[in-house]
């Protein structure tokens, strides 16, 4: 009996034993089936980022869903894999992808304290988890997520999972994977990166918000040194390395994050490649685009128009209180550095301001109000009100910050090269943040004079000469208004009439009545044929008005129009992508400019001569500053609610619009000469710094002669009043020789002893 027992308790065992491992097995089997394959790893195709770069193929925005750059083994510094390693997975190369020594060392560790202080997960679990399965935890989902790893192990080398974990891990800031993670915190590539900022990168994946600098800088830091510490337990780094990584300075200003650059540009690019490819390649395959746009243009013209506009505001207004829209909630993130941010405002005392940002707080001194022509605190804001600061520093919750207003005045800015019709750089607006309307290619805005030139190429056209002599007198026509005859009688902006003048001096003075009377002459058919092939798309009104600027166009059109002037009467289609390449470098589409003789290049010349009496004379003499041959015209419309400058160089044009988005006035004396032509200057100050001087080829076809700036008549250099004018061939008066000390021929022949640009167009005194 007792001898029965034993072997029947034993037989018992083995019975159970062969049933569960039976029953284990067939569970087994049936996740083993229901494992997903890893062909997902085979064919890696994880969500990439499109770049686009700039004109010197640096790069400057991206479109993404996860901001990912692929990158491989061998560009990850060994510190940054040994770091990695350290502080996740100590044994990652001992184990087989499940490491029971770890996950018992976890369970001790956390057990003495209490508390999660490690976890026991290996790196190519993590990479399981990321790759095949959701966040959900269960028992079911532990044991298919061990078997898969088991399955990993056996196909794949270690090398091979490390570099599938670098690439695929998040790290803070919309930065999945560690190359994009290197350009978020430090603007560098991975291959670039010290000991310390390995250390902080590999200290991310476990809980990327709480360890980002951004958020939590000292304990950041903390767990930096956690890591460095890990690595010298390693062996991988001596305890010398650690102190040297420690006591590096640790800055938060890196990690801000970047300014939006050209944000009216990319946006526009953005919605091009929408359009070519869809929503889905632009954010997920990796796009590499490269387009027309310069960095130090575009720089020079954010700031530029930035600066004029708050110039501006002080006088026509300033918004320091924001509105806020419907949906928006508190900022309760640390606000970066140099970051325009809104505060809420909760007292207001005789001499400061006290601001809040979350949990961050600062103070305004009366003064800064002052400043900015707000010197009542108390009318000005009021407890509970939103306002725009600027953080200069932080010191614990502590800011200093200094009040960032914004101008209710609007603004664009556009640069072109005129030869190809590359856009260089396009403001659209005061700031993308407040409004991402782009009012450099969407807006509609009557131009004023800025329309003028096209009446003037119209009439060099088909012979006459800005030697052409015009009454100004006062005239008027016939129109219909609120569907009753009435007379339109256009008038001067000085209200000054001159009398007989040239049509240089009309253009050059913005004299409405000559480009009235010129349009009436011409035909204003033409001139809307004329402004077709320059690139006016928009509908031109078919009226004498239309001389004076009253149909809407683009700031692009229009911009892109005087390239043709100044390009010899060559007009390229305005264009922003130069070509698009696919994530292995294939190109998918490349951009060959193809520029179109539109006008004659004689034409194109006078006109562009003339444009240059504008600067040396006439409305847009504050140019003359950059002491450079410049060709341009002013614009301002009746009532002053739009002003433009528009003006360039032989090898660069740029327009400046202002004005409201709403209409109405600028001011009772508002012209392009006060507000926008400053704004254009402080441009082309800073690009024609170090440029080459060019002067504006003279085409063959064209005559140098001396005439007097008054009568337009043929005369010698002796004459004070004389400055070079050029005319089409067959088009130039004739000169009627008198015996004088210094007489000249009737003209300037072409050719070899012609002059090879037009000489100052200042006119010489004695």
């Amino acid at each position: 009996m007792r001898g029965r027992f034993p072997k029947r308790l034993i037989g018992t065992i083995v019975i159970l034993a062969v049933v569960g491992g039976g029953i284990l097995g067939g569970v087994v089997a049936a996740y083993v089936q229901d494992l997903p394959p890893l062909d997902i790893l085979e064919e890696y195709h994880p969500s990439l980022v499109t770049t686009l770069y700039d004109d010197q193929g640096k790069p400057f925005a991206t479109f993404y869903e996860q901001r990912r750059i692929l990158v491989p083994l061998a560009k990850i510094p060994r510190i940054l894999q040994e770091a990695l390693i350290a502080v996740e997975d100590s044994r990652f190369y001992q184990h087989y992808g499940l490491d029971p020594v770890g996950i018992t060392r976890a369970l001790w560790n956390n057990l003495k304290c209490f508390c999660l202080a490690e976890g026991g997960s290996t790196i190519t679990q993590q990479l399981a988890k990321v790759l095949f399965f959701n966040p959900k935890k269960s028992l079911s989902r532990k044991l298919r997520e061990a078997l898969l790893v088991l399955k990993i192990e056996r196909e794949y080398t270690k090398d091979q999972i490390l570099v599938l974990y670098f690439n695929q891990i998040y790290f803070g800031h919309g930065a999945y994977g560690i190359e994009a993670a290197a350009q978020t915190y430090f603007k560098k590539p991975v291959g670039d990166l010290n000991l310390a900022e390995a250390a902080m990168l590999a200290g991310l994946p476990r809980a990327p918000n709480a360890y980002s600098p951004n958020f939590d800088p000292e304990r950041a830091r903390r767990r930096r040194h956690h890591v460095l510490q890990r690595m010298a337990q390693e062996g991988f780094i001596t305890p010398e390395q650690v102190e040297a990584a420690t006591t590096l300075p640790f800055h938060t200003a890196p990690y801000a994050q970047a300014k939006d650059v050209a944000a009216h540009f990319v946006e526009h690019v953005r919605q091009d490649l929408e359009k070519k490819y869809g929503t889905y390649a632009v954010y997920h395959q990796g796009l590499k685009v490269y387009t027309t746009l310069n960095l130090k243009m575009q720089e020079a013209a954010d700031r530029a128009l930035k600066r004029g506009l708050l110039d501006l505001g002080k006088e026509k207004g300033l918004r320091l209180v924001t509105t806020p829209q419907e949906g928006d909630s508190p900022t309760l993130r640390l606000p970066g550095v140099g970051e325009i941010v809104e505060a809420t405002v909760t007292d207001v005392t005789r001499t400061r301001l006290h601001v809040q940002v979350g949990e961050y707080w600062a103070e305004i001194p009366r003064e800064a109000f002052k400043r900015i022509g707000l010197a009542d605190l108390a009318k000005t804001v009021k407890p509970g009100d939103q306002i725009l600061i600027r953080v200069l520093k932080r010191d614990g919750k502590r800011m200093e910050v200094t009040l960032a207003p914004e101008p209710e005045i609007e603004g664009a800015f556009l640069v072109l090269d005129p030869r190809e019709g590359a856009i260089k750089a396009m403001v659209g607006g005061y700031d993308f943040g407040r409004s991402k309307f782009n009012r450099a290619i969407q807006a509609r805005r009557q131009p004023g004079s800025a329309f003028k030139p096209f009446v003037y190429a119209t009439a060099f056209d088909v012979g006459l000469t800005p030697a052409t002599i015009f009454e100004d007198s006062p005239v008027s026509y016939p129109t219909i208004i609120d569907g009753e005859t009435a007379e339109w009688s256009p008038k001067n902006y000085d209200k000054i009439y001159r009398g007989p003048v040239t049509l240089r001096r009309g253009l050059e003075h913005s004299i409405n009545v000559i480009a009235v009377k010129l349009i009436e002459r011409v035909g204003v058919t033409p001139v809307i044929q004329t402004a077709r092939r320059l690139g006016i798309k928009s509908r031109l009104r078919p009226e004498y008005a239309l001389a004076l600027g009253v149909s809407e166009v683009s700031l692009l059109d229009m911009t892109s129009a005087y390239g043709v002037f100044v390009s010899g009467g060559f007009r390229a289609e305005p264009y922003a992508i130069k070509k698009v390449l696919d994530s292995k470098g294939v190109v998918l589409e490349a951009w060959f400019p193809e520029p179109q003789q539109v006008l004659r290049p004689e034409t194109a010349f006078v006109l562009t001569h003339v444009l240059q009496g504008v600067v040396e004379r006439g409305t847009g003499k504050r140019a003359k500053v950059l002491h450079r041959p410049l060709a341009a015209k002013t614009g301002t419309t009746d009532k002053a609610t739009d002003v433009w400058f528009i003006g360039a160089t032989p090898s660069l044009v740029a327009g400046v619009w202002i004005g409201y988005d709403i209409k109405r006035s600028l001011g009772p004396y508002a012209t392009s000469a006060q507000l926008a032509v400053p704004i254009w200057i402080d441009f082309m100050r800073v690009i024609l710094r170090d440029a080459p001087l060019e002067y504006f080829p003279v085409p063959e076809g064209v005559i140098p002669m001396y005439v007097n700036y008054e009568t337009g008549t043929p005369t010698t250099p002796g004459d004070p009043d004389a400055i070079q004018e050029y005319f089409i061939r067959g088009t130039e008066p004739e000169f009627t020789p008198f015996d004088e000390p210094g007489f000249l021929p009737r003209r300037f022949e072409t050719g070899s002893d012609a002059p090879s640009r037009p000489t100052d167009l200042s006119r010489p005194r004695g």
